[in-house]
């Protein structure tokens, strides 16, 4: 009866050892799994952040778009009040020229 008491007590200790084992395991994964959130918490962060930078780079990219769309157009307006301008300035030096003629300034 002895041996099976000391058969007993080593399976005891030895069901001890891989529970004391096993606890030990957990409690590392606990840890591994904890900071493995942690960095999950702060890659969501990041993506966020991008998403978030994405978006406001894209509404700046549309704004300057805009501004780009009524710069040329303020252009276009310019271009063809300078063609107003130089076919009236044109008109004018025709009617100059028919008034004054040429004394010859151009003579050789």
């Amino acid at each position: 009866m002895d041996i099976n008491a000391v058969s007993l007590q080593d399976k005891i200790q030895k069901l001890i050892n891989q529970y004391t084992e096993d606890k030990k395991k957990l409690d590392r994964l606990e840890e591994e799994n904890a900071n493995l959130r942690e960095e999950n918490g702060q890659l969501m962060a990041q993506i966020e952040n991008i998403n978030s930078s994405k978006n406001s780079s894209s509404s700046r990219i549309k704004e300057l778009e805009n501004q780009l769309k009524t710069l040329e157009s303020q252009y276009q307006e310019l271009q063809e009040t300078i063609s107003g301008f130089e076919s009236i300035a044109n008109d004018a030096i025709s009617k100059i020229d028919s008034i004054i003629p040429d004394t010859g300034h151009h003579q050789k």
